[in-house]
């Protein structure tokens, strides 16, 4: 379990940095990838663009990632992110490469 959390902490952290640079786009949760603190499983919303927009943007290049309420739909209605129907999910694991994170 250490190589894989060693792993998935060293897969997250470009995707990670490269979200919490550009400013329309907001992270849901710590903006680290330090496997203490967080698991590779990064959420977050575009100022501009909706969730589902996202994900059917990068669809075409088979890059699976997901949008919605993720099982939490009172959370999101909460969080004003219902408009933008939920939040882009991705779930990173042990078999994901650095070369896909980075595609």
């Amino acid at each position: 379990f250490e190589l894989i959390g060693r792993h998935e902490e060293r897969i997250s952290k470009p995707l990670i940095n490269y979200l919490d640079e550009h400013p329309d786009i907001k992270m849901i949760g710590r903006n680290t990838a330090d496997r203490e603190k967080r698991v590779p499983t990064i959420s977050f919303v575009h100022s501009k663009l909706k969730s589902d927009e996202i994900v059917v943007k990068v669809d075409d290049y088979r890059i699976g990632i997901r949008y919605g309420n993720l099982y939490a739909k009172k959370l999101m209605e909460d969080s004003g992110l219902k408009d933008k129907n939920g939040v882009v999910r991705v779930s990173l694991v042990h078999y994901n490469s650095l070369d896909e994170v980075k595609r």
